[in-house]
């Protein structure tokens, strides 16, 4: 895919003002919007949602009606089609409402109508950032009805912002806002709980925090080499050396990233590693230089944090359920009525009907006592 100067100028200044919200969450707003303008959205927004209710949130956003993103959270949560199916989704994988629930279906649904086209939009461009036992934290592009439905273009270029994206938005939780109001970046840093190496332009560990310290004392997940900092997995060394380097190039001029490192200790112990090259000029980049002054890239390791899967994800891959029979058997646990679930999802009862008779018969089940007990008997997955 061919990009022009400006794009790539573009691209270059969006990524830094990315990394900007690692210490500015204010920053937020305007990524959303430059973001929109990169790959062709109307709006976009970094939000939670719990898989098994209809709680929400809205953490930052742009684009959206205020109005429209607080009726969102107050009704259509539970009216969404693509809940809870998305939240299932792996982080960093790219997906749209097609992905999930037919087109037709869709635009059929309630929240197409009511919620979605009143504000001129169309599709959702989404990948979650960071999953939990049952819920997501997750961004979003919309298309207008004027670019229609998410095509190869949009992924191309939104791939590429992923991985800055989530290490941003990762780094940023982890550092907490409120914590870096009131201390010194330094002070902030040697209080998280995993490593955390400040390196130079060759790679070479200028600054640790006192977690970090320790583990290059350990030495079984990462260790000081005369060249640069080495991790011990030889695989995850490599991407860690590819992202010292100068940005590579692919055919197009735009550099191609992971945006996690994942690796296992000696012990067979899992670890997550995020690497952030820190932007020239960029005040991310000089308040890293006030904690070490030859700081030009930061890498941060913890343990990886094990996410079980829930009942409802487990019973959804065991059974094979669609999104919209996800949906169903989600409603059937908390509601006793065929004629709640229906108000409850935006669908018809006779929806709902054709819909939980499909979940019984792939579940084995005849009976909505029996449907319950067969989910609250199922283990939650690792």
């Amino acid at each position: 895919m061919h990009f022009s100067e400006h794009d790539l100028e573009e691209f270059s200044d969006l990524v830094g003002l990315i990394y900007e919200t690692v210490l500015d969450d204010g920053q937020w707003a305007e990524v959303l919007g430059k973001v929109c303008s990169f790959v062709g959205g109307s709006a976009s927004r970094i939000y939670w949602r719990d898989a098994t209710n209809a709680n929400a949130e809205t953490v930052h956003s742009w684009g959206f009606d205020p109005e429209f993103l607080d009726i969102y959270r107050r009704r259509y949560v539970s009216l969404n089609p693509l809940y809870p199916a998305s939240v299932f989704v792996e982080p960093g994988h790219i997906f749209s409402t097609q992905n999930l629930v037919p087109p037709d279906e869709f635009q059929a649904s309630r929240f197409f109508r009511e919620w979605v086209l009143p504000q001129g939009f169309f599709d959702a461009a989404i990948f979650n950032i960071q999953r939990y036992h049952a819920s997501a934290s997750a961004f979003t592009v919309i298309t207008g009805l004027d670019y229609g439905a998410v095509d190869d273009r949009l992924r191309y270029r939104l791939k590429l912002l992923v991985p800055h994206l989530q290490r941003a938005a990762l780094i940023g939780r982890e550092l907490g806002q409120r914590s870096l109001h009131v201390l010194s970046l330094e002070a902030a840093l040697n209080r998280l709980q995993y490593g955390v190496f400040i390196l130079d332009r060759s790679g070479r560990t200028v600054w640790a925090n006192d977690a970090g310290a320790a583990m290059l004392t350990k030495g079984d997940v990462v260790k000081d080499r005369t060249t640069r900092l080495g991790l011990t997995h030889p695989g995850a060394d490599v991407l860690l050396e590819e992202g010292l380097l100068p940005s590579g190039e692919a055919g197009d001029g735009l550099p191609q990233q992971q945006a996690l490192i994942k690796m296992k200790d000696g012990e067979g112990a899992a670890w997550t590693g995020c690497l952030i090259r820190l932007p020239a000029h960029s005040a991310t980049l000089k308040a890293f230089q006030r904690v070490e002054p030859f700081a030009h890239a930061a890498l941060f390791l913890r343990p990886t944090e094990v996410v079980p899967a829930s009942r409802l994800e487990t019973c959804a891959r065991l059974y094979g359920l669609t999104p919209a029979e996800v949906r169903v058997l989600n409603a059937a646990i908390d509601l006793d009525t065929v004629s709640k679930m229906a108000e409850n999802l935006g669908v018809s009862t006779n929806t709902v009907k054709k819909q939980l008779s499909a979940v019984f018969d792939k579940m084995g089940v005849s009976r909505r006592t029996a449907l319950v007990r067969a989910v609250m008997s199922i283990e939650s997955a690792s």
